[in-house]
């Protein structure tokens, strides 16, 4: 089934195939239309580039991509500092299961540590929340032996906050794209009915030429996606 993104770039696909072929007659074609002047012609391929570079979220995927690579790159990095944090926890009470597993518990990893490993972005945030809070004054004695432990802890900390910035940045530009392709439809249209218009009177023009016509012949341009001057 075809999805109306699909629906969208065939159609993008196929206007601007006319505004190109548009272009390269242009010189005869304003014979049949005293309108399309040189500024009608730059304004009608700036749309369609606009149409291809924004509306199909060119540039918002572009965005997107940027902040998710920040996100993973931000989660990636507090996974790894949760897993030594652990690994720190076993090795400083390994000689003291029960208190080993009620360090473990007050923190949350096991409520939440295989969840994360799914990388899952909320549960990582609500293990470093519970650890930010958790993490009393007698557990940071026994895990702080040096200056390098101490900097370690006040990491895991900072990531709580960082993961959180990017993940909100994340799904901000998500709910910006959907407004985006919501406003598209407009443009989608407007584009569409002008390409259209010069698809009818270019046709009626070169009605003599059938080779120019299939230039300009929207269904036929739709299954034949490269059909051009240059061809």
């Amino acid at each position: 089934m075809m999805t109306y993104q699909a629906k969208d770039l065939e159609m993008l696909l196929t206007c601007k195939t006319i505004a190109d072929n548009f272009a390269a007659n242009i010189q005869e074609l304003r014979k049949a239309d005293k309108n399309w002047t040189d500024e009608y012609l730059v304004s009608m391929l700036n749309r369609v580039d606009r149409a291809f570079n924004y509306y199909l979220g060119l540039e918002a995927n572009r965005e997107i991509e940027q902040v998710r690579n920040k996100l993973n790159n931000i989660q990636t990095q507090a996974l790894r500092a949760v897993a030594f944090l652990k690994t720190r926890i076993e090795v400083i009470y390994a000689l003291d299961e029960k208190r080993k597993n009620q360090v473990l518990d007050k923190l949350g990893f096991h409520k939440y540590l295989q969840a994360i490993q799914e990388k899952d972005t909320d549960v990582l945030l609500e293990l470093l929340s519970k650890i930010k809070d958790n993490l009393s004054e007698d557990i940071k004695n026994d895990l702080i032996k040096s200056q390098g432990d101490k900097n370690f802890i006040e990491r895991i900390y900072q990531f709580a906050n960082k993961l959180n910035k990017a993940n909100r940045s994340q799904n901000s530009l998500m709910a910006t794209k959907k407004a985006i392709a919501e406003d598209a439809r407009e443009v989608y249209n407007n584009l569409l009915l002008d390409i259209l218009d010069i698809s009818e009177k270019a046709t009626e023009f070169y009605q003599d030429s059938p080779e120019k016509i299939k230039l300009f012949d929207y269904s036929f341009i739709a299954q034949n996606k490269f059909v051009s001057s240059d061809s």
